[in-house]
């Protein structure tokens, strides 16, 4: 009997010792893999930390199903439909206590802190946009995400649009982390306003086009005549009496001003121009009277000597 007893109390602690619990391990969160490529701008919302608020963060029913909020979304990377609502939620409150506007870049998620950021990818364009999670929904099996008229819009999504929806983590820093900043950045608008201008500067005069130019008159070769020079030297000043404040006005041309036979110039075979040849042989005929003179005076004055 007392071995009976003796054995019972061996198994019993042998049974004790087996079920003692062993310290549980709790696997950590996988690491965000490295990313050294190319980091393109993408329009969107910028991100900005915001503390979760605890009344839209709790586990709730709909339909008679139960939605689970994520606890730790830091990796969170869901594909599947989008949908988007418009102008007929207008002025509805969100589940944030927001008033609804189609024109912001939001969206609604049924599972993620609110409030939240995530990237957004149309995975038949590859536009992506950046959208603040504010709001509840969608519970239409199949769609994970319910888009903004804006939003859906810049991604151009459709009645069956596949999207993948990256959780976007900000820390109170403002640092940003998880699969939503992996090669993408959200581009800086800027809203200052422009320079203003230098009223020292000079205003550049606008360019002349080359239409306004005038192109000198092409020169046509006056021919002269005996007639036509008599009347010009009658209605011409004489260079010695001068012109306008006295200045010295040019003889015209064919008169020779000295005594010395000048030799006629041939004007250039291109140039369609009549020699003046009566005018030269007039101005010849004139020299040799003038010289013929001059000789009978002296004549004249040597007999009377």
């Amino acid at each position: 009997m007392r071995k009976g007893w003796f054995l019972i109390s061996l198994a019993t602690l042998l049974l004790a010792a087996c079920s003692t619990e062993q310290p549980s391990r709790t696997k950590a969160p996988p690491l965000q893999p490295i990313y050294s490529g190319p980091v393109k701008d993408i329009p969107g919302t910028e991100p900005k930390y915001e503390p979760i608020n605890p009344s839209t963060n709790r586990d709730y029913t709909v339909n008679g199903k139960t939605y689970r909020i994520i606890r730790n979304p830091g990796n969170y990377s869901e594909t599947g439909l989008a949908t988007w609502y418009g102008k007929e939620a207008s002025g509805n409150r969100t589940a944030t206590g927001e008033i609804f506007d189609p024109d912001a870049l939001t969206a609604a998620h049924p599972t993620l802190p609110l409030p939240s950021y995530v990237r957004v990818t149309n995975l038949a364009n590859h536009r992506q946009i950046v959208v603040r999670v504010n709001d509840r929904g969608p519970y239409t099996a199949g769609r994970i995400i319910d888009l903004s008229e804006a939003a859906a819009n810049r991604l151009n999504i459709s009645a069956n649009s596949k999207v993948r929806v990256d959780f976007i983590k900000v820390a109170p820093d403002g640092t940003l982390t998880g699969p939503g900043t992996i090669g993408t950045r959200v581009a800086k608008q800027s809203f200052a306003l422009p320079p203003r201008p230098d009223i020292n500067m000079g205003i550049a005069a606008p360019p002349t086009s080359m239409h306004n130019i005038a192109e000198p008159a092409s020169q046509t070769p006056t021919q002269f005549s005996a007639a036509s020079e008599g009347k010009s030297n009658a209605a011409a000043p004489s260079a010695n009496s001068g012109g306008l404040l006295g200045a010295p006005q040019p003889l015209v041309a064919g008169v020779l001003e000295d005594s010395e036979p000048t030799t006629a110039t041939t004007a250039p075979a291109s140039a369609a121009v009549t020699s003046p040849t009566t005018t030269i042989g007039q101005a010849t005929g004139v020299q040799t009277w003038c010289k013929s003179a001059q000789w009978a005076k002296r004549r004249v004055s040597a007999s009377e000597c």
